[in-house]
């Protein structure tokens, strides 16, 4: 992976991650209330308590995650553009603290 290539990179993994963050949110009550765990064992029991976990943690994180990544791949391209001028005048000035000189007179 190139430099130039890592903010679209990120960008996408956070498309893609928030994607399947919001259609688990969507889909998984359905899944567990699905015909396949009909099964009342104490083994299914535990597999669904399982899943129910595993499902819980994905809904709680992939969808901020997503967005997070996806906020990380956009301050990458603004920083890039704004670091790309090749003289020094073209890039972005920086703040400064004030002389303490300045502030005594």
């Amino acid at each position: 992976m190139t430099v130039e290539s890592m903010p679209k990179t990120v960008i996408s993994w956070g498309i893609g991650i928030a994607l399947l963050g919001g259609i688990l949110i969507a889909t998984a009550p359905f899944l567990v209330s699905g015909p396949w765990w009909a099964v009342n064992t104490e083994e299914w029991s535990l597999v669904i308590g399982v899943y129910e976990i595993v499902m819980a943690l994905a809904r709680a994180l992939l969808a901020p995650l997503g967005a997070a990544l996806i906020g990380a791949g956009l301050v990458m391209k603004y920083l890039d553009r704004r670091l790309a001028g090749e003289r020094i005048a073209d890039r972005p000035r920086r703040w400064r603290f004030p002389d303490r000189a300045a502030d005594h007179d």
